[in-house]
Order: structure tokens, then sequence, then C-alpha cells
């Protein structure tokens, strides 16, 4: 028996509440089958494209780009003759990820999410791609590809523009980078969202307290291990054995929940904006498994392509600006975190010591504390013991050093 079935708003962090259509992938009167990819979506923290969750025909399209839609809502209903309908979660599966090549990343700081120059894919306008040349359209439907010049189309994509309501103006019709100016973007609601979530953290009354680190072993050790991942790997040990911090903070009971696992959110610079994709109990892992874990997910944010698991709640938070040659900084804490920790830039600095006047690398770290859990003393001996760990190699896994310090 033919059935309607809804396709809804997902839900892909759990404080969602609603996300944004960005574009739909299928017409009405479309075949689909069960995995086939829909309409794309977007929240403040991540794109997902949305899935079919049965095999069947597109009958309604309920909602337009740029529509705000609450989590749950029906953007759309197929009809299927399956037997079954009762599954039809639209959660993505964890282990259908498709961008799974960690290594086109590489590094964690400061690099293009694409490795090409501004500007490399541009073609001249009289000779766009023949895979840009428009094709044959259903009748009465909605085209589900619109030709564009190359680096348009990427413009687009991280923008979140729907190509379908931009005018082109090339040879037929082709949509070239200026025909994009003066659009609507519709990811200022993800600015907007972000903005409810920092000055809901004015509420909290901190403090943050600063350490230069000797990192000179480290340095000598790590190999091509990336200074984002041995920090969350040694924040992440030091935080677990700390009763007063390993914590969050519950306002309804007003005090701290104690931990028994560390999930470390990795602020991520992306086209979109700010992301914070977690990493459960970092410090468990080698140091090699953690690094090889941190490029994907930092692939994946860059591309707009986190699954719904790397948003799921986290319980401190490491921001590393190094990359971007910034010494020392602050952020503000997100509730329910009761700590988190800011990196500046690793430096040759000359330090005077036992051995008169020696080179030595260096970082300021900034922890962040929750002053209605911890306090500065607190928050020092957390730090005490993270310089602990990075002047200790085998702390985390790696060869102590033999030789002179390498880079």
């Amino acid at each position: 028996m033919t059935r309607e079935v809804p396709l809804v708003m997902p839900k892909m962090s759990m404080t969602m509440t609603e996300g944004i259509l960005v574009s739909w992938r299928r017409a009405e009167g479309d075949a689909v089958s069960v995995g086939d990819v829909i309409c794309e979506v977007t929240t403040d923290k991540v794109d997902m494209d949305v899935e079919s969750p049965v095999d069947g025909t597109v009958a309604r399209l309920l909602a337009r780009p740029d529509d705000v839609v609450p989590v749950g809502t029906p953007i759309a209903f197929l009809l299927s003759d399956a037997e079954d309908l009762l599954d039809t979660d639209p959660d993505p599966d964890p282990d259908s990820e498709r961008d799974s090549d960690p290594d086109s990343e590489r590094g964690t700081e400061g690099s293009s999410p694409t490795g090409a120059e501004p500007g490399a894919d541009l073609k001249p306008d009289g000779q766009p791609e023949a895979a840009d040349q428009p094709g044959p359209q259903p009748a009465g439907a909605s085209p589900a590809w619109i030709p564009a010049m190359p680096l348009a189309r990427r413009i687009a994509r991280e923008r979140g523009l729907d190509l379908s309501t931009v005018t082109g103006t090339g040879p037929n019709g082709v949509v070239r980078v200026g025909d994009l100016r003066g659009q609507p973007d519709p990811r200022a609601h993800r600015r907007t969202t972000l903005a409810r979530t920092m000055t809901a953290s004015l509420a909290v009354p901190q403090c943050v307290a600063y350490r230069e680190l000797d990192v000179t072993a480290l340095s000598a050790g790590r190999g091509g291990i990336s200074w984002t991942t041995l920090l969350v790997h040694a924040f992440a040990g030091a935080l677990r054995g700390d009763r007063l911090l390993n914590v969050i903070y519950d306002p309804v009971k007003a005090g701290p929940i104690p931990l028994d696992h560390v999930v470390v959110a990795v602020a991520v610079d992306t086209p979109r904006g700010p992301l914070a994709p977690v990493l459960p109990d970092p410090d468990l892992h080698s140091v090699d498994q953690l690094h090889t874990k941190l490029r994907g997910l930092i692939n994946r944010a860059r591309r707009g392509r986190l699954l719904a698991t790397d948003l799921a709640a986290g319980t401190t938070l490491l921001a590393n600006l190094g990359g971007r040659g910034v010494d020392s900084f602050s952020t503000m804490l997100t509730q329910p975190h009761a700590t988190a920790l800011t990196v500046g830039a690793v430096a040759t600095k000359p330090v005077v010591g036992p051995d008169g006047l020696t080179a030595r690398q260096r970082c300021i770290v900034g922890l962040v504390v929750d002053c209605r859990v911890a306090d500065g003393a607190d928050a020092a001996r957390l730090l005490g013991e993270l310089a602990r760990r990075l002047a200790t190699p085998d702390e985390l896994g790696l060869a102590r050093p033999t030789g002179s310090a390498a880079h």
C-alpha cells in the first residue's frame, strides 16, 4: 500500500532547535531510493545532506531555500510502497562517512580548506568547463543543477547560496562570481545563534590564568604530530585526574557534576565560521591515532560535512590560534563547560637558566575557569600538571629525544 512518509528537519546536535534549508537536490515527482540525497540543510554548527529514508517518489516539497524550519517539522513528503515504514530516523548513520581522506588536510592550523590559490579554477567567461554546461531537465521539474563557473560554485557553496535563485550573466546563463554580489547570506542565522550563545556566556563568572610552557623536549620528539594534537592529548590527561575541574556546571542544581570522562571540543576556523567538533577521551588514544582522528575531524568541519556524532556534547574546549601568529588570548566559556584552554604560538625564546642563556621552545596557554566551581589557584594547579606532561615526552608516548631539538 502506498503511504506518505514525512521528511523532517533533522536534529544534528543536542542544542539544535531549527535549521535552514539550503537547496533541493530532487524535484517533485522524482524517484528516490534509500540513501539518495534529497536536500541540504544548515545550522549554526554544520551543513548536512538529508537522505531519503525509503524507496519511493518525492510527492511534495514544503519548504523553500532559505526557510528556517524547526527540528522535527516536515520539509517534504515522500510516497512509498515499502512495507516497513517505522524505521525512518532522519539522522545519518555514523558509519556512512564519505569524506574519509584526512590526508587531504595538510595541517591543523591556518591551512586552506582546498589547498588552491584563490581564482585558480576560474576559466575565461567564454570557456565554461564541459561539466558546467546545462543539461536537459524533466518537464515541470525544478532544475537540480545550475551552470556556473567553478569558483562561483565554490563561493556559493561556502556561503550557502542557492544558485537557482541567482541570474547568471555569462554565456548561456552561466553564473559568474560577480553575479553573487548582493545575494542574501542565509548563514547570517548562524552568526545570530552564535551571538545568543556568547551573550549567555557573559552571565558566567569566570577567570583566566596564563602560563608560559617549555615545550623544547616535546618539539624534538614530535615528528609530524601537530601541536594541537599534543596539547589536546596532554590537556585531556591532566583534566581527567582533576576532581575539581573535570566537571560540567548544572544550573538546575546550582553546582558542578563530576565526570569520569573527558570530551574535548576543538575550535576550528572554517569558511562557514567557527565550529567546535568533539574528540571523546582523546588521552586514551596514542598520539598517532589522535593525530589522524583530529585531521579527519578538521577536514570534515572545513568541508561542512561533520556528522551528528562529531557535535555531541563536549565537556571542555581547546582553541589554538598559534598558527595565526597569536601569542596569547582568552575566550568565553560555553555552558555547561567549566573550563577552556587557549593556546598561543610556539616560538623560540632566549631563557636564562643554570646553563646560562639558552634558546628554548615556549608557548603561552590560558585556562579559563568557571568561578562557581573553582578558582585561580585550582586553574594554576591544572596548568602545572599540563606543564609537567608537556615537558615529559614519554608521558604522551613519544620517544625521549637524544639529539638537538627539531622543528
